[in-house]
């Protein structure tokens, strides 16, 4: 390169035309190793997006689960998903945890004991399941969340048969 400058995109066809190969390559070299994580983090994210989306499209009908847009979140980085039902007082959250590993989580307002909220910013759902104590989801809505789960916990609701069975045989059926 003359008088120091850095290589770029466009200075491609110069170095060709002076056979500057080496600088080429190494130019080259650089731009994949920027280009390819951010290419495999945009796939993983995407794949993650599409996993939840499959599995709360799978779920969701009215006589169980069908919440409001202002009542979930897609947290498609981290593979969670949490959705709040105020009709049917019912709760769905999913976890992709690994490759291959997901945790779908059907909760009625029986299925929980406490919620907290940290920071405006955190909710934590305290359940009745020893597998999993506690849900946490990161979400701008926390405390209107946290007030809602409050107005709906002395409701009674009731669904056609327990959610949780439902979830299990909507979630048999997606995987055959």
């Amino acid at each position: 390169t003359r008088g120091g400058s850095i290589p770029s995109l466009f200075m491609a066809p110069s170095l060709i035309d002076r056979q500057a190969y080496s600088t080429l390559f190494f130019f080259a070299v650089i731009w994949l190793g920027v280009l390819i994580p951010v290419g495999v983090f945009i796939y993983g994210v995407l794949s993650r997006r599409r996993l939840l989306k499959q599995i709360t499209t799978t779920i969701k009908a009215s006589q169980f689960f069908e919440p409001d847009a202002a009542n979930e979140i897609y947290h498609e980085g981290d593979g969670k998903y949490l959705g709040i039902d105020t009709q049917n007082g019912t709760i769905l959250y999913v976890h992709r945890i690994r490759k291959g590993q997901v945790d779908v989580v059907a909760l009625t307002m029986d299925d929980w004991t406490n919620r907290e909220v940290e920071g405006n910013r955190m909710l934590r759902l305290y359940t009745k399941f020893p597998d999993l104590p506690r849900i946490e989801i990161a979400t701008p809505w926390a405390q209107r969340w946290y007030d809602t789960l409050g107005a709906m916990e002395h409701k009674q609701y009731s669904t056609p048969q327990p959610f949780n069975r439902y979830v299990h045989d909507r979630l048999e059926a997606l995987e055959r």
